[in-house]
């Protein structure tokens, strides 16, 4: 029961580690990949809007990144 228990705990963390992805911080599209200048600092760009960009947003989950752009298009109608 124990094992199985870990077992399940660790593919949660492992699932969770798996689906995280980057969102663009100029039109939060999830097409953003890695840049050059990795060994003077990570750079990302996003291949929608060619914004290159030091931090990206980074959601784990999806419902977390559907909610964002949800709050985000509210804002924009205001």
């Amino acid at each position: 029961m124990l094992r199985s228990t870990m077992r399940c705990l660790l593919l949660e963390r492992l699932e969770a580690l798996i689906m995280s992805f980057r969102v663009c911080i100029a039109c939060h599209g999830i097409r953003v990949y890695p840049y050059v200048g990795f060994m003077t600092g990570q750079r990302y760009q996003c291949q929608d809007c060619l914004e290159i960009m030091v931090i990206p947003l980074e959601f784990e989950k999806e419902e977390d990144y559907r909610a964002f752009v949800g709050a985000m298009a509210e804002d924009d109608e205001e």
